[in-house]
């Protein structure tokens, strides 16, 4: 989720304990902070494209690292903003993290919360990584508890109803969306093995329909302010998981790839120095007519496979928004910032 998102979510806590933390100074603040902290992973961003995919919502969002950094700003919460005791403030700051790691849950992106125990990805998908709705009210109840002092709880308490609400809206939107979109293929003549619905931009209007066919995945999407129309059918072929893993012996990044996705895809092609290998994850595709309009053809965390006429990897670009890292065989990564994928 947006850091917007998660940091109103700390306000909201903020203000609905503040009577129980009066001697507290800048309780709002510091749990905002909470709220935020675990996103300090971000600044694997600098180290590439495959350090993002690989750390981005690990350690820091696991429901151990976040008691971790909990404890640590109750420790200094204690000491230098006066009163609470720390287990105190570690028990509301660890709600802070909390909401923090179920905003993430909610995505389809997926989030680590059971590390360092099992790096499984924990996802269900129910709200759009970016829900300007979502947001919007949340930060306008927490506006309003700031604004007017005597409803500042109740108005807090409906904030954070709102952050609850809205996902489990989501998801039983997008159950009955999947079962909808189930009928339509079946009565178009498709044989799914089955059907998710993922949040779109601008759900939980639009929704992201991916069907399993046999060895392709069939992508489309449904707007329910048009209930009974799928939007036009596109079809990728599945990409093989040992194929995956027999290139993450030569190159590390394919099999941390095969942990990564959900939906892996590929496309072949061939060129004078042999073959190209593009893998793509349907999470990352758009099926909603605006946002593909206005991010192209561009999919987030392609990793590309350069073969050699005897199909061994030459080298690989794994591009995460547009910019991608050249990574060599047994060798690793060997430059950044390259342009495309």
């Amino acid at each position: 989720m947006d850091p917007v998102t998660h940091v109103v979510a700390g306000v909201l806590l903020g203000q609905a304990a503040r009577d129980r933390f009066p001697e507290t100074k800048a309780l709002v603040p510091l749990s905002a902070l909470a709220a935020w902290m675990p996103d300090v992973d971000n600044i694997v961003t600098f180290f590439g494209a495959e350090a993002y995919m690989r750390h981005h919502r690990g350690y820091t969002h696991s429901l151990l690292g976040g008691a971790l950094m909990a404890w640590l700003l109750a420790i200094l919460a204690a000491r230098f903003a006066g009163g609470a005791k720390t287990s105190k403030l570690f028990i509301f700051f660890y709600f802070g993290v909390l909401s923090h790691l179920f905003l993430d849950c909610i995505t389809s992106y997926g989030t680590g919360i059971f590390l360092p125990f099992s790096d499984v990805r924990v996802s269900v998908p129910s709200v759009f990584i970016i829900d300007p709705v979502y947001t919007l009210v949340m930060v306008a109840l927490a506006v309003a508890a700031s604004m007017r002092p005597a409803a500042r709880k109740k108005l807090a308490v409906a904030g954070l109803a709102v952050m609850l609400g809205w996902p489990a809206l989501g998801f039983g939107v997008g159950q009955a969306v999947a079962a909808k979109a189930r009928t339509m293929l079946l009565a178009q003549g498709g044989l799914p093995a089955a059907v998710h619905a993922q949040p779109d931009a601008f759900s939980p209007l639009w929704w992201k329909i991916i069907a399993e066919e046999g060895d392709e995945y069939v992508l489309t999407g449904l707007n329910i302010a048009e209930p009974d129309r799928l939007l036009p059918e596109r079809r990728f072929q599945r990409a093989g998981r040992d194929e995956l893993e027999r290139l993450g012996r030569e190159a590390p990044v394919f099999s941390q790839y095969v942990w990564f996705t959900d939906f892996p895809v590929k496309s072949a092609a061939a060129t004078p120095e042999g073959t190209t290998l593009a893998f793509q994850d349907l999470r990352f595709m758009a099926v909603n007519p605006l946002v593909a309009r206005v991010r192209g053809a561009m999919v987030p965390f392609t990793l590309t496979a350069y073969l050699d006429p005897a199909g061994k990897l030459t080298r690989a670009v794994f591009s995460q928004v547009g910019q991608g890292e050249l990574i060599l065989p047994k060798t690793g990564i060997s430059a950044a910032g390259i342009g495309g994928g």
